[in-house]
């Protein structure tokens, strides 16, 4: 991010730091760092990246309170680095029959429901509040990594993950990662599948803090590559065979009516 977003301070425009998903998870652990509170944990001597407005070129910052803010749908946000820039997201008519019309948004009504009730969970969180479930979150995401790292071969983190999400593939090519999934899947647990490269990826949450949740998780990890190894066919329907056919298909945007025939049946009334 700071890399990319000096680029773009050198060229005079914008750079948006897309923090949806960590926006109320990582500040809190880059301050965990700093308190020491994650001391002893496995990969804590690498500092997180700066990602916010301390890196300098970095003009917005998106963020989804009802993720790792755990409020309700409909509560993200934006931050601008200053007045100015904010005004570009406004409305503003002045030839209106009804005399000035100003909306802070394209969007001319929102219910102030959701942002009362975002407002009352963050205050009852409160930063203390923020400070453990965020402890608790990296506890188990660097228990999940070092045990896949160092108890099942057959897997590969991808990356560095140094937050809550960790993706792994297959390090064997006759194991299909999506049959994996739909092994997982007869256990209760329900990763996202993902290509380029075809892995899955587990986003921990609070949920997944609860006692010994992460070692079941390993587990039965561990078992649903047991399973897929021993019995291939047994695993090769569903999202195993969509993610497959991507792959084995030249040209993927003949894929394009498959998708527009799904969202069409999904508008359908007959």
């Amino acid at each position: 991010i700071e890399e990319l977003a000096s680029l773009a301070l050198e060229r005079n425009i914008g750079f948006h730091s897309d923090c949806c998903l960590g926006g109320l998870l990582l500040p809190f652990v880059d301050k965990l760092q700093k308190m020491g509170k994650l001391h002893g944990l496995d990969y804590t001597n690498i500092p997180l990246p700066v990602f916010d407005f301390r890196a300098k070129g970095v003009t917005s910052i998106s963020a989804d309170m009802h993720k790792y803010g755990y409020a309700t749908k409909g509560s993200s946000c934006i931050m601008y680095s200053s007045p100015e820039l904010r005004h570009y997201q406004y409305f503003v008519s002045l030839s209106w029959t009804g005399g000035i019309y100003a909306s802070p948004t394209l969007a001319g009504s929102r219910a102030g429901g959701v942002s009362a009730s975002t407002w009352a969970v963050m205050v009852h969180m409160g930063e203390e509040g923020y400070l453990e479930v965020s402890e608790r979150i990296i506890r188990t995401a660097r228990t999940i990594r070092k045990g896949i790292d160092e108890d099942i071969s057959e897997l590969e983190v991808i990356g560095n993950p140094l937050s809550s999400v960790i993706a792994f593939r297959s390090t064997i090519s006759a194991m299909n990662i999506c049959g994996v999934g739909l092994a997982l899947a007869e256990k209760g647990w329900h990763l996202n599948t993902l290509q380029h490269p075809s892995c899955l990826h587990l986003c921990c949450t609070n949920l997944h803090t609860k006692d010994g949740m992460e070692k079941q998780f390993l587990i039965d990890l561990k078992r649903a590559v047991k399973d897929v190894k021993s019995h291939p066919e047994k695993y090769t329907s569903g999202t195993a065979a969509v993610y497959g056919m991507t792959h084995s298909i030249a040209d993927v945007t003949l894929l394009d009516p498959v998708a527009f025939g799904y969202l069409d049946a999904l508008f359908s009334s007959g």
